[in-house]
């Protein structure tokens, strides 16, 4: 059914109004928090009902229901974790996934597991798939036998304009302000307005130029975004006497009928949150949405009258865009489902029937990720005792670990404090930088810390606005933060952990352990003193936080390793915490490997042997030892000769002219088997050579040619001697110096010098004859020849008449 079409509302109402559950409760599953409470607000205000009685609603950390609640809203996690104390889910009748075309990770899960429970041990168990943009063909083959019901509801028309201002991540604001001047102020449209945004930065900045606009001075301009305190969301939905500006992100996009908006301005933009497999990173990058979340924008229009909506890009643009957004379970990370799937029944993993099954890859990595944190077992999959443990945790499963690491080493107060504040919103009202805070202490090594005592202040200040403010702290952050670490420590006392009491000058070590063992994967170490840029654990490169706290240490723990885009796309390593070598050995052991490494150092010339410590992948620390040369040293050198990197004054003429004698013979006299000179044998001979040195200085004056003779034997070595002589004597008696070159043996002689010669030199028993490079007086060739008889009859006479004038002195027969 079409957006506006009361499918969220009214459903509910007609499954209890017509009694189609028997037993059981209704469970409504919403994507996020903000619509479940709205929702349910909604509904028992329709029932005439108390909020929290036969209407309620429940999500992470926040619920309002009764023993007489009959609907529940509730977010997908919700439910999903009542798996684990309830595998057959007995007390729930029905299950209803709105806006399924969203394709959260825990709808799938949800789908298959409620699928399975239905057709093997739970035949009465309703299921009903909502959504106003789905698909309908795929989702009833999988729920096949299933009817699908189609409905119009009450929809008014939306008159979809195309303004192509070419946006982009820096420029969304000001199109949004071109947008509104030229579309909705010039031509006069009536209604409050819904602006779709990214995230909570571009509304901030919008909403400062929206308030600069004259036209819009008696209008209410409100935020709208997931981290916003959830008072603050109820405001921005309630209705108002005066005009309403509503700057959401795609939180508003569904479920949510905002009464009196009738323009929707779109500027076609999203962050999608995915995870990198290869890198092990979440990413948070700037993507166009698709055509079925445009249509969604565009239905907030005709909710209660016909209405505009205003898109941003050009329809050319729209046709190129992807229909539906992948569904979260292949584009996220699996862990926390992987772990919670096992909890319920390690060998459903397997056996689900999924819409969309996830990657055999990213199914392997969590399942991976969770065996090294003793959660589960490698050679079952079954769940361990401290898996078992960290399932109760409404937390990623590495949060949970610590949290139990924590009460076996210290400082669970502190750690459930810093999960807390990971995982509700920045309790600083501006960005500012941790080292500058005035909650930071000179010794700190850890980001957790000046936050940690931050919170602590607020707290005891009771939250209290004016005292928080004077601190740039966020009150109604803070006062979130408590009932999520509440929660978190009264599960671990349920457990039987030991919870310390929270403590402002608590020991940085024993957060930093804590936080190795579910932040292994996130160890980092800095490139050099003078930078933020850092090398991870897996091959991965990010940069950290300016103004962290463990800026001051080469090696560090990360919470969080994210790609966000900017004006360009960077690995931003944040919520920091600084090691020393000592507690990783003492945490991480198993991963560490030491080894001893010899290397060229292009500063000093010399080789180095450093012993190299490894976190997996990862190098941690370097040593250079005391090292004495061996035959791993000559190597390097002589592999440093080979690359050009430094010339030996020994390796001269004569060594270049041994091998071209070498290979000479050995092409022709094949039969006694005289080995080529390959590169190879040249590392050898230069291995040798430098056997006992370190450094270029001990070798740069050495003579090579002992080493070079050597390398043939001693027969080989008179065979090349023998017939590839490196001087001969003519047929005048005068000696002449050989060279050999690719094209065979050469010799160079002065014209003069060559009368009385009229047979051609040869080499190797006659086979070969020598070129004769014949110079003038001036020492330059004037011909080659191969035929000095030939020369002299054919080619002299010319040469005698050119040169016999300039050079009268000289002998010309």
């Amino acid at each position: 059914a079409p957006t506006g079409s009361g499918k969220s509302t009214q459903l509910p109402q007609i499954l209890i109004n017509n009694n189609v559950v028997k037993s059981g409760g209704i469970v409504v599953l919403q994507p996020r928090r903000v619509a479940a409470r709205m929702l349910a607000r909604r509904v028992a205000g329709e029932m005439g009902c108390r909020l929290g009685e036969e209407i309620g609603y429940q999500v992470r950390f926040e619920k309002m229901i009764s023993d007489k609640t009959k609907v529940r809203f509730v977010t997908e996690g919700i439910l999903i974790r009542e798996l684990i104390s309830n595998s057959s889910l007995s007390h729930v009748g029905a299950i209803v996934f709105d806006e399924f075309h969203e394709r959260h990770i825990y709808s799938d899960v949800l789908l298959a597991i409620a699928k399975k429970l239905q057709e093997e041990t739970r035949p009465d168990l309703k299921i009903v798939v909502m959504s106003a943009t789905l698909s309908t063909k795929s989702i009833a083959e999988y729920l096949s036998p299933c009817q699908s019901i189609k409905c119009s509801g009450r929809t008014y028309p939306v008159d979809v304009r195309h303004v192509n201002l070419n946006v982009n991540s820096q420029t969304i604001s000001e199109s949004v302000i071109k947008a509104i001047k030229s579309e909705v102020i010039k031509k006069g449209l009536e209604g409050d307005v819904l602006i779709f945004l990214p995230g909570a930065f571009e509304i901030r900045k919008t909403i400062e130029k929206l308030r600069l606009i004259k036209q819009l001075k008696g209008c209410l301009i409100v935020p709208l975004y997931g981290d916003l305190n959830p008072n603050d969301q109820d405001y921005a939905l309630q209705p108002s006497d005066k005009r309403k500006l509503i700057v959401s992100t795609n939180i508003a996009e569904t479920s949510l009928t905002i009464d009196g908006v009738k323009i929707v301005i779109d500027c076609g933009l999203a962050r999608i949150p995915s995870y990198d497999d290869v890198r092990g990173i979440n990413t948070l990058l700037l993507n166009k949405i698709s055509v079925a979340s445009a249509d969604q924008r565009a239905g907030r229009a005709g909710r209660v009258s016909a209405g505009s909506c205003i898109r941003l890009w050009s329809e050319s643009d729209h046709a190129m865009r992807d229909k539906e957004l992948p569904p979260e379970i292949k584009r996220l990370d699996l862990t926390e489902i992987v772990l919670l799937l096992a909890v319920f029944n390690p060998k459903i993993i397997d056996d689900l029937k999924w819409l969309d099954p996830p990657s055999k890859e990213s199914m392997s990595k969590a399942k991976e990720f969770l065996v090294s944190l003793n959660a589960i077992s490698r050679k079952d999959g079954s769940v361990t005792p401290t898996g078992k443990m960290m399932s109760s945790y409404p937390v990623h499963p590495r949060f949970a670990r610590m949290i139990i690491e924590a009460g076996s080493r210290g400082g669970l107060n502190e750690v459930a404090l810093s999960m807390a504040l990971i995982q509700g919103r920045n309790i600083f009202d501006k960005k500012i930088q941790l080292k500058s805070s005035e909650f930071a202490h000179k010794n700190d090594i850890s980001d957790f810390q000046p936050m940690i005592r931050a919170w602590i202040y607020a707290y005891r200040a009771k939250f209290d606005y004016q005292k928080c403010h004077a601190f740039d702290i966020h009150s109604k952050a803070a006062r979130e933060v408590l009932s999520i670490f509440r929660s978190l420590t009264d599960i671990a006392k349920k457990q039987g952990l030991k919870v310390n009491e929270l403590s402002s000058n608590f020991c940085g070590e024993s957060i930093a352990k804590v936080f190795l063992v579910g932040f292994y994967d996130n160890l980092y170490r800095k490139l050099s003193k003078s930078t933020l840029s850092c090398e991870l654990v897996g091959s991965r490169r990010g940069k950290l936080e300016k103004g962290s706290l463990a800026d001051a240490s080469d090696i560090g723990v990360a919470a969080e390793v994210n790609e966000i885009e900017g004006k360009d796309v960077s690995v931003v390593i944040s919520k920091s915490t600084s090691i020393k070598l000592p507690w990783l050995k003492e945490v991480l052991g198993n991963y560490l490997t030491v080894q001893e490494i010899s290397r060229f150092d292009k500063q000093r010339r010399r080789v180095i042997t450093e012993s190299i410590t490894k976190c997996m992948d990862l190098v941690i620390d370097i040593n250079e030892l005391n090292n004495s040369s061996n035959a791993e040293s000559a190597n390097i050198l002589a592999s440093e000769i080979i690359d050009g990197k430094f010339k030996l004054k020994g390796w001269n003429d004569k060594c270049n002219s041994w091998i071209l004698r070498v290979e000479f013979v050995s092409q022709c006299f094949p039969e006694y088997e005289i080995p080529k000179f390959t590169e190879i044998d040249k590392l050898l001979v230069l291995t040798d050579f430098c056997e006992g040195a370190l450094s270029y200085k001990e070798i740069k004056d050495k003579e090579c040619w002992p080493y070079l003779e050597k390398w043939l034997s001693p027969i080989h070595s008179q065979t090349v001697k023998k017939y590839a002589p490196d001087r001969i004597k003519l047929e005048n008696g005068i000696e002449a110096k050989v060279l050999y070159t690719s094209n065979g043996p050469k010799i160079s002689v002065l014209l003069q010098r060559l009368y009385d010669i009229n047979i051609t030199p040869l080499l190797c028993n006659g086979k070969i004859p020598v070129s004769i490079e014949v110079l003038g007086p001036n020492h330059r060739p004037v011909q080659t020849t191969t035929d000095i008889a030939r020369f002299w009859k054919e080619s002299y006479p010319d040469i005698k008449k050119q040169l016999k004038g300039r050079y009268p002195k000289h002998e010309w027969r």
